[in-house]
């Protein structure tokens, strides 16, 4: 008897320029048993541009107009948050104390306060069920991992922060 393939069901909140990066990094995927099937977003023409990008990919889209009718659906595993760096907050409060379990991919920043920060993480903690990751993917990017490696050298000396009066910059790859 044959085993189904588990497909792993993402849904993406906020289909701006880096949510459809999202979506074409999810693309190369799919020979890994994951799909985008969910957008949410309020804004039509970025709604229009993530269902033109997956039906490239011929993956049909359920599309929502926020992220509360995304989660209420019951259609995702993963969430993907690409939204403005200011709903952060309440968009991952909403997903975090959802009755459904959502692992979750949120784009940098967390938050935007120290305070909500703190706030999330406690939730998140309360929800052994789930993962909460913050995403910082550039660093792996092939240019911005030989400037790392170049500044790590020391090739180019001390390197000095312009903001701190000249405090050492640490990068860490």
């Amino acid at each position: 008897m044959a085993t189904a393939t588990v497909v792993v069901k993402y849904g993406i909140i906020g289909v701006g320029m880096m949510g459809r990066e999202h979506l074409i990094n999810l693309h190369h995927l799919c020979n890994e048993n994951v799909a985008v099937v969910a957008i949410a977003d309020p804004h039509l023409p970025s709604q229009q541009l993530a269902i033109n990008l997956a039906h490239s990919f011929s993956w049909p889209l359920k599309v929502f107009s926020g992220h509360k009718e995304l989660l209420d659906s019951g259609l995702c595993d993963v969430l993907v948050v690409s939204t403005p760096n200011m709903t952060h907050y309440s968009i991952l409060m909403d997903i975090i104390n959802h009755s459904k379990p959502h692992h979750v991919l949120v784009e940098k920043p967390l938050c935007t306060t120290v305070s909500h920060c703190k706030e999330v993480v406690r939730a998140a903690r309360k929800r052994p069920d789930i993962l909460v990751q913050v995403g910082l993917e550039y660093r792996y990017m092939p240019p911005v991992a030989k400037l790392i490696e170049i500044v790590n050298g020391g090739s180019l000396g001390h390197v000095k922060d312009g903001i701190n009066s000249g405090a050492s910059v640490s990068f860490l790859g």
